[in-house]
């Protein structure tokens, strides 16, 4: 598999991620350490996992809060829940928006404002 070289700022941030989940690191540290806008960081991030194949995964609660690469398949698999979670409620969101009917939804914003 022949891939196209590094950016020089997805190195620095992938320097940055460490493997464990002992080692997670914050998006707001990665952008800290590297000069980066937490956006890019973020943005970077998701292509190292979609274009370069790099499979970090994030914690969002606990003590080991942050990016890191799986140490092994048990952290891989609990570093996918939280995005398991947010793809399902995420799908929720298209089903309403796709299926939304401008008669209906006028009609129930005018109920859920009553009052105010």
């Amino acid at each position: 598999m022949t891939l196209s070289p590094l950016p020089v700022n997805y190195k620095r941030v992938l320097s940055l991620i460490k493997t464990g989940a002992e080692n997670a690191i914050t998006g707001a540290e990665i952008a800290s350490i590297s000069g980066l806008d937490k956006r890019l960081v973020q943005k970077i991030i998701n292509q190292l996992i979609t274009k370069y194949g790099v499979p970090i995964v994030g914690a969002r609660s606990g003590s080991n809060r942050g990016y890191f690469i799986p140490a092994n398949k048990a952290e891989l698999m609990d570093g996918t829940k939280a995005f398991y979670n947010q793809l399902q409620d995420e799908q929720k969101r298209l089903t309403i928006l796709v299926n939304a009917d401008p008669a209906i939804y006028t009609e129930l914003i005018k109920e859920l404002l009553e009052g105010v």
